[in-house]
């Protein structure tokens, strides 16, 4: 590979002061700074520790069960009439998403620094389920902040997390205020490590979640070149703030050829609908008003898509066309699950059926031998109340 491809790779991750584009950077109080240098200097020199990334390797196939396989959706598939449909099993993990791949490596990041105790913030509640599990098995107490909305809806996940030892701290509102009640914690107890559950935030937050969840890519590439012979034309996966998405794509990333897509809640798309501002520690798209004073966005029947911001990496792919971006509504989320769970036998959480909607429109009219793949980011244990009270029914 030449020394100019290499410089202008979109793998390469931020710039140095944590821009990707004219997004990202760091936007944070005096009070952080200490902190988010620190965090930087120890990200860098973990990834060039061949022991500490060996230790991260074992565990992923060890305790996480990584990796995830790739599944061929035959009966949708046919029942389309078009593309093959794949599915990334992310749901498959331990603890039911991609999450826990992101909490093991930073908990491990964590030890490294010498932390004591871990905060974090959560939506859909994936991430703190898998964040509990992470820290009890490796010693470490850790405290949970989520929204009183997403607490409302997502039980199952907070009843696991209290199982394996963590402690919730609940607020008013959603993901966003969770994040903001988290980083407000962290900036007064230096003790503590942050562990950011998605690609948002002061940098380097977005490129250690980024380098933590690349192995979805990874291991996509290999599994389809085992079963198929070849990569997928299409990549599609949800997004909240992005982790999901942006793992899945990130191998991908300099192969142009290979359409990647982006899918968000309707309700709350903010790399679609939304405007260039400053919140939450990070320069990227929000769902916010003309003068950046107040922010807005709906409600989603997936908590983890449901943010008002978007990663600020994807934000500039977006920008410069090298992602493309779609939305899927509330209706369209639960035909989705009733599709896959009565035709393939699995039952996705909303989220990933938002990706497994635009798969499904993309499929139409497409070559047999087209590809397209869904990662499938989660599982439906934690819908699974909602899902029975909206169209329990239909399944009677």
């Amino acid at each position: 590979m030449s020394t100019e491809k290499i410089k202008n790779s979109l793998k390469t991750g931020s710039d140095k002061d944590g821009y990707f584009g004219e997004y990202g950077g760091i936007a944070a109080g005096e009070n952080l700074m200490n902190n988010l240098e620190e965090l930087k200097k120890a990200f860098e020199a973990a990834i060039k520790d061949k022991k500490f990334l060996d230790e991260f390797a074992y565990y992923c196939k060890h305790w996480i069960g990584r990796p995830s396989p790739i599944y061929f959706a035959e009966r949708i598939t046919n029942k389309i009439g078009g593309a093959k449909i794949y599915f990334k099993q992310e749901h498959l993990n331990h603890t039911g998403s991609h999450k826990p791949t992101n909490t093991l490596f930073q908990v491990l990041l964590a030890k490294r620094m010498g932390k004591k105790k871990i905060i974090c913030e959560s939506g859909a509640g994936q991430h703190w389920s898998a964040a509990a599990a992470t820290a009890a098995k490796f010693g470490m107490p850790i405290v949970g902040v989520m929204g009183k909305i997403d607490c409302a809806r997502v039980n199952q996940n907070l009843i696991k997390a209290k199982h394996y030892g963590g402690k919730l701290k609940i607020v008013e509102g959603s993901l966003r205020e969770a994040i903001t009640a988290a980083i407000k914690e962290w900036s007064n107890n230096p003790d503590y490590y942050y562990l950011i559950g998605s690609t948002c935030s002061s940098s380097p937050f977005v490129d250690i979640v980024r380098y933590a969840q690349s192995i979805i890519g990874k291991e996509m590439r290999e599994q389809f070149m085992e079963l198929e012979g070849k990569l997928p034309n299409e990549i599609i996966a949800c997004a909240g703030a992005g982790s999901n998405f942006t793992g899945s794509i990130f191998e991908f990333l300099d192969e142009p050829e290979i359409k990647k897509v982006v899918v968000e809640a309707e309700e709350t798309a903010a790399l679609t609908n939304g405007t260039k501002g400053i919140q939450q520690g990070m320069v990227t798209k929000f769902l916010q008003s003309d003068d950046g004073s107040k922010s807005l966005g709906g409600s989603s029947l997936g908590a983890g898509i449901m943010y008002y911001g978007i990663s600020p990496q994807l934000a500039h792919l977006k920008d410069i066309g090298a992602i493309e971006a779609s939305t899927a509504n509330d209706k369209e989320l639960l035909e989705t699950y009733k599709l896959v769970a009565q035709n393939e036998g699995i039952g996705i959480s909303f989220e990933p059926a938002a990706a497994v909607t635009e798969a499904l429109k993309r499929a139409k009219g497409k070559p047999k031998d087209y590809i397209i793949c869904a990662t499938a980011c989660g599982r439906v244990e934690k819908d699974l109340d909602v899902i029975e009270r909206l169209i329990g029914k239909d399944f009677e």
